[in-house]
């Protein structure tokens, strides 16, 4: 998804510098202090610096009147300046179409069925449709972000009201993906959507508000403050409605600390958008968490007796989330439940203990291209591999991208896609599933090539990071 540039400043060195928009972690290029920003609701509030001064104003109210053909203003009463919020909703669509009509079985079936969608909406958080402006679009190449830490820093002008809290915003967000989903299926079809990377946050728009005399009367304008377009021009003075409302939601404000381990206090890599980070010097794993950091556990499989001995061989450890299964009926589902319900699986009938807890892996690293996730996780998860754990690694530990929910959710979607290609089998019936508490496991993986290969089952892809 495109991600715009923030602007801040560094609370150490106080100097400015700019990071991508979502990011949970950055570094000061000037003093190199790794920062955490950190918000309890992680719902990031930005600010656009207004590009039209006050004393240009009043030479845009005439040349649009001059445009139009009108007469030119014979005085200026009032000019003011407003900061309007919008939301801005952000996710990753993952969603899966299931036919309801009986399948043809000599088709083959495919794990390409789940389909991708960047989604990206914005809209105004304030009720006022006097304004002229409903949305900010996509515009990357002015929407230059300031992060805003204290409303303090919107002084010059008035902040509009947040009418539209954020359980609203979200829905509204989702509503207008539905109908985007709703599109890709017929009638008889049920589509099946899930979310990750979800993100909300708001940002403050500048706009210009004049009142002034023309000789056939009072009127307003309102004038964009990036674009310097006048975006409505009415009779009548224009005065923003601002209703105090006892329930408004409370926005906790965002936090920049250092990025350091809790423990040793040595820099945690400043890898963006990251969950959970490994330190370097004592070894331990750290997640983010709404008061900074709370340590997680986590596992590291031993690669194959084959790759050991290869001591020219650099390996890469990727993390995975690990989830076992729960049956409408509340059953931990075992490799031979599993068996018996997808009896096409021929690899969980090659498992030799088969009364193991049946195991979901999911990717938990950065990958750009989103369509591998599902072949990554179910060459995997189709397999259930025999793994040996490893205390003392040789290589990177790299950190986790994929928060544990978002992992739940790609659980849930391609559990729905794995049953709904089985014939004879009730979707209804074994659909809903429950995920226990996930568990990172790190996989050795190593360069073969153009390919990224694990040392474990050999499955390799062209990873583009």
């Amino acid at each position: 998804m495109q991600r715009l540039k923030v602007s801040t400043s560094c609370p150490s060195c106080g100097a400015p510098f700019e990071f991508l928009e979502g990011a949970n972690v950055a570094k000061c290029p000037y003093c190199d202090l790794p920062l955490l920003f950190q918000s309890q609701k992680r719902i990031l509030r930005y600010y656009l610096q207004p590009k039209l001064k006050k004393r240009e104003v009043r030479f845009l109210v005439d040349r649009f009147r001059k445009v139009k053909g009108q007469s030119l203003s014979k005085r200026i009463d009032q000019i003011r300046l407003f900061y309007l919020p919008f939301w801005r909703f952000t996710a990753q669509a993952f969603y899966t179409i299931i036919s309801n009509s009986f399948p043809d079985p000599f088709q083959e079936t495919s794990d390409d069925d789940i389909l991708t969608k960047d989604w990206d909406i914005n809209f105004t958080a304030h009720t006022s449709h006097n304004l002229g402006i409903t949305t900010l679009g996509i515009r990357s190449k002015w929407l230059e972000l300031n992060l805003l830490t204290d409303k303090k820093l919107l002084k010059d002008g008035e902040v509009s009201n947040l009418d539209l809290n954020s359980s609203a915003a979200r829905q509204r967000g989702m509503k207008s993906l539905h109908l985007y989903t709703d599109t890709k299926k017929s009638y008889e079809d049920e589509l099946f959507l899930r979310l990750t990377e979800e993100r909300l946050s708001l940002i403050y728009f500048p706009f210009w508000v004049v009142n002034f005399i023309a000789p056939e009367g009072k009127f307003f304008q309102t004038i964009d403050g990036i674009t310097k377009r006048t975006l409505k021009q009415g009779q009548g003075y224009f005065e923003l409605k601002q209703e105090k409302k006892k329930d408004a939601e409370i926005l906790h404000p965002l936090k920049i600390v250092a990025h350091r381990c809790p423990n040793c206090g040595w820099d945690l890599p400043v890898t963006p958008f990251h969950v959970v980070f490994p330190c370097d010097n004592c070894k331990r794993i750290w997640e983010i968490s709404e008061n900074g950091y709370q340590e997680v556990k986590g596992e590291k499989a031993k690669a194959k007796d084959k790759h050991s001995i290869s001591e020219s061989k650099t390996f890469e450890y990727c993390p995975f989330w690990v989830f076992e299964i729960r049956s409408g009926q509340d059953k931990s589902l075992s490799i031979q439940d599993v068996a018996k319900l997808l009896p096409s699986e021929m690899g969980l009938f090659k498992v030799k203990d088969k009364s193991k807890p049946f195991l979901f892996y999911i990717p938990a690293f950065k990958i750009k291209n989103l369509n591998k996730i599902p072949d990554i996780s179910f060459a995997f998860t189709r397999t259930q591999p025999e793994l040996e754990k490893e205390t003392d690694i040789k290589g990177k530990l790299n950190g986790v991208f994929t928060a544990e929910e978002d992992a739940k959710k790609l659980v849930e979607l391609l559990w729905i896609d794995l049953i709904s290609s089985k014939l004879n089998l009730d979707l209804k019936t074994y659909k809903n599933i429950k995920c226990e508490k996930g568990k990172i496991l790190w996989l050795p993986f190593y360069q073969d090539g153009i390919f990224t290969r694990d040392a474990i089952i050999e499955y390799g892809f062209q990873r583009i990071m």
